[in-house]
């Protein structure tokens, strides 16, 4: 992703309207609230303390920054063309999930990251399929859309959402397929009979993905046994346990500070010192492994504990921004954005697409290029 990256930053700088792109960012809307949280990131590191961890914190800010304006000083026709990638690649992805199981395919680095659960590129990848899946969705059922169109964005959105429900792990992922799905049918019908529809189509997802993936079943079952494990006998040893744990060490933690917060990279030793005091009993790996955990797996609480409430907010602005820019453009571009929005959005909600470049960069990026394919035809 960082070669990728280096790639663009040459290929933008070589283009003979770079200072005209530059100049473009001013029109956007979400233009705002991407300087004023980089501005408050600084302003909270001047005002608070210096940690191991803050020097990385504010290199995977300004990269957030970096890959959002980059996304946005792209032409209509360039972000369109990236869009129109995305999705025939989310197609291929799926098409080589399917072909794994089915004819089984070689142990290459190149692909055993979609192919198994190894780490966050693997909860990246299907968080990228089923926004894909969203996006394909809503496209089928927009209104403009032509009838055979329609039938292959939707059984393109049913291949990639199959290929999640059946082969994620990643919860993330399952969960967005029905937040998504609910996004677009609110997104295209615009009324409260849309909502109440979205609502029921998200439930009828729900129980064809608990009835037809064992997958789905174990993971949520394992979910409902480590809250309970979690409050009732103390032991947070567990994915979704030690989640709660650092939500509320968060919470906290934002409540004591709540203006400028604890510092930028204050959590991971704060986290430290929690953890090895709470788990003494763990076998010395088990406590080492929990007591690495570089953030709370939720962004805004992770914000809104290094950089106070205000940083927070300015977070939840910059979201909202790209949501309310595609809900008020009624076109299929800006029906894109508002998939892409929410789809952040929720991740952020239970992970770190802000704070990890496996699991968001690529999500971040193309969040901005659905914005910047707004643009007028003449700006092209």
């Amino acid at each position: 992703m960082y070669l990728n990256l280096l790639l663009m930053l040459v290929a933008l700088a070589f283009t003979p309207e770079l200072m005209a792109r530059v100049r473009g960012l001013r029109r956007h809307s979400v233009a705002l609230p991407i300087i004023l949280m980089l501005g408050w990131v600084l302003l909270a590191v001047v005002a608070g303390n210096w940690y191991p961890d803050t020097a990385t914190r504010l290199f995977h800010t300004f990269r957030v920054g970096l890959v959002l304006f980059l996304g946005l000083m792209l032409t209509p026709g360039e972000a369109r063309a990236a869009l129109v990638g995305f999705l025939v690649s989310a197609l291929f992805a799926a098409f080589l999930v399917a072909a794994h199981h089915v004819w089984g395919m070689p142990d290459w680095a190149i692909w055993n990251g979609l192919l198994s659960s190894r780490n966050n590129f693997s909860s990246g990848n299907m968080i990228t399929m089923a926004t894909a899946s969203g996006i394909y969705f809503y496209l089928g059922i927009r209104k403009c859309a032509v009838r055979g169109d329609t039938w292959l964005f939707l059984a393109a959105a049913f291949a990639l959402g199959a290929t999640v429900a059946l082969h994620a792990v990643s919860r993330n992922s399952q969960l967005l397929l029905a937040v998504l799905l609910m996004t677009a049918v609110v997104c295209r019908f615009r009324s409260l009979r849309a909502t109440l529809g979205g609502l029921l189509a998200v439930v009828v997802l729900a129980a064809a993905m608990w009835q037809f993936s064992p997958t789905t079943q174990n993971r949520f079952v394992d979910m409902a046994s480590n809250l309970e494990a979690a409050e009732l006998e103390s032991n947070y040893a567990t994915s979704v346990g030690v989640r709660w744990r650092m939500y509320r060490e968060a919470v906290q933690g934002m409540a004591e500070h709540p203006v400028f917060g604890t510092g930028l990279g204050s959590w991971l030793p704060h986290w430290r010192s929690v953890w090895l005091a709470l788990e003494e009993h763990l076998p010395p790996e088990a406590r080492h492994r929990f007591s690495e955990i570089n953030n709370p797996h939720n962004d805004f609480l992770l914000t809104g504990m290094e950089t106070g409430v205000i940083g927070m907010v300015i977070l939840i602005w910059l979201l909202a921004s790209f949501i309310h820019t595609g809900w008020q453009r009624r076109s299929a571009e800006g029906g894109i954005t508002v998939v892409m929005g929410v789809s952040v959005f929720a991740t952020a909600l239970v992970n770190a697409p802000f704070r990890d470049a496996a699991l968001g960069m690529t999500l971040l990026w193309l969040l901005a290029v659905s914005a910047a394919a707004h643009k007028r035809s003449s700006d092209e």
